[in-house]
């Protein structure tokens, strides 16, 4: 019989515990994070958060996971009232625009959040919001709103370029605090860039 223990599955942990998990990560950074400030603001046990995820690298790497997770999961409920990809962009723009605006209790703004995030597991979020996009845009060309023949994967990767400008660059020609000029804005450009051969 082995005495090894067996490694932790990150991702059973409840998701009140990634959540904490993941607000001390933004809280304190990568280098002042630990699993007893985690435990503590999630209200576990240390030896909880061990059991969970291991050490603290596999806490930060599952709160980073967590964050990424959540920035898709902000998109899916977006789009979910909207049955057109022009109406889905709109929604998803006006989505960050909002998050943009909000003051995080953490007093970290989401633009640090989305600069951290894209540091760290920028791929993971390009891969995860790719693989949420793609099938939209299918659907889309299914209907008539953009070609038959897109690369719906490349399509994809240029909504979210367009989608994380709202968060990283300043505007010159949209009123970011006025959801009807950021729906029409986004959603007529960045479709305009995918509509047509």
């Amino acid at each position: 019989m082995s005495s090894e223990r067996e490694p932790p599955d990150c991702r059973r942990a409840p998701e009140p515990v990634r959540a904490a998990v993941a607000a001390t990560l933004l809280r304190l950074g990568r280098q002042r994070f630990s699993l007893s400030a985690a435990a503590q603001d999630g209200s576990v046990s240390r030896s909880t958060l061990y059991n969970w995820f291991g050490d603290k690298q596999s806490a930060v790497d599952a709160a980073f996971d967590y964050l990424a997770e959540q920035f898709v999961a902000m998109f899916a409920v977006a789009v979910q009232t909207e049955d057109t990809l022009a109406g889905q962009l709109g929604q998803a723009a006006v989505a960050i625009s909002e998050h943009r605006r909000w003051a995080d209790p953490l007093s970290l703004h989401t633009t640090d959040l989305i600069d951290l995030i894209l540091d760290e597991r920028g791929d993971d979020l390009m891969r995860q919001s790719v693989a949420f996009w793609a099938p939209l845009i299918r659907s889309a060309a299914q209907r008539g709103e953009v070609t038959g023949g897109i690369d719906a994967d490349a399509a994809a990767e240029w909504i979210l370029r367009a989608l994380f400008s709202i968060e990283l660059l300043p505007p010159i020609h949209v009123d970011l605090t006025n959801p009807d000029a950021v729906r029409t804005y986004f959603s007529t450009y960045i479709l305009g860039g995918i509509a047509h051969d």
